[in-house]
């Protein structure tokens, strides 16, 4: 799952704060009873990253590639892997996803809101910065970097590579800045983009390139493969996207 998709399980879980935990299980082994009693604080997520947050701990959940979260809707014959209980009658149950329990310093200490793009705290010249830290990384890689940006997934990536006409394989180091800020905004204008469908009830984005078999701008064949240290598949067309070298 990508930032706005997270984003919007923030909003969409909102109207449980404040509400008390009265009781707390699952197939995570962790201290429950750090959380049984306890009135959850804030919801709110750093990139792929949801937080649930109560008075000296917070739940961090990733929901992976297939992860997912049912509000007083169990489904039915599969274990979840936390499901929560509150004080008036809301049942959360979270499937397929990553749970772990942190002490609330650690998740500031861990977790910087400044490097989410869909935050209003990014700071872009770090993430530029960042970026150039990484020398031998592939553009592909960097925007999936969650210490570089924090949010965009597989689908952003080759979204905003096509939008800004790079090629993947390029070496992050050969873009030039003002290419590579471009790309980072648009990264940043695409995941709000996403974010205002699915508040429209519109799971997915509207897309150019990703899963495309032609080329939209000049009616090429799109092609696809594995690459890069993360090994995620990219899309892009020979012709439309520069190759920085």
């Amino acid at each position: 799952m990508e930032g706005p998709g997270v984003r919007r399980i923030v909003e969409e879980l909102a109207h449980l704060t404040g509400r008390t935990v009265t009781a707390a299980e699952g197939s995570r082994r962790i201290d429950y009873g750090r959380i049984t009693g306890q009135r959850l604080q804030r919801v709110h997520c750093i990139g792929k990253l949801l937080f649930l947050e109560f008075p000296e701990v917070s739940l961090r959940i990733h929901f992976l590639m297939w992860g997912r979260y049912r509000l007083n809707d169990p489904v039915e014959g599969k274990s979840p892997r936390l499901t929560l209980r509150f004080d008036d009658g809301s049942r959360l149950d979270l499937y397929t996803t990553a749970v772990t329990m942190l002490a609330n310093r650690e998740v500031a200490q861990l977790h910087d809101p400044a490097r989410d793009v869909m935050d209003d705290r990014w700071d872009e010249d770090r993430a530029i910065e960042l970026a150039r830290e990484k020398d031998n990384d592939l553009i592909c890689d960097t925007l999936l970097d969650q210490e570089v940006l924090a949010g965009p997934g597989n689908l952003i990536k080759n979204e905003a590579l096509y939008a800004e006409r790079i090629h993947p394989a390029s070496p992050t180091r050969c873009i030039p800045d003002g290419k590579l800020r471009g790309l980072f905004r648009e990264v940043r204008d695409f995941s709000i983009r996403w974010l205002e469908r699915k508040r429209q009830g519109n799971r997915k984005p509207v897309t150019a390139i990703y899963q495309k078999g032609t080329c939209p701008s000049c009616g090429g064949k799109v092609r696809s493969g594995r690459m890069g240290r993360f090994n995620r598949i990219s899309f892009w067309c020979p012709v439309c996207q520069d190759e920085y070298r």
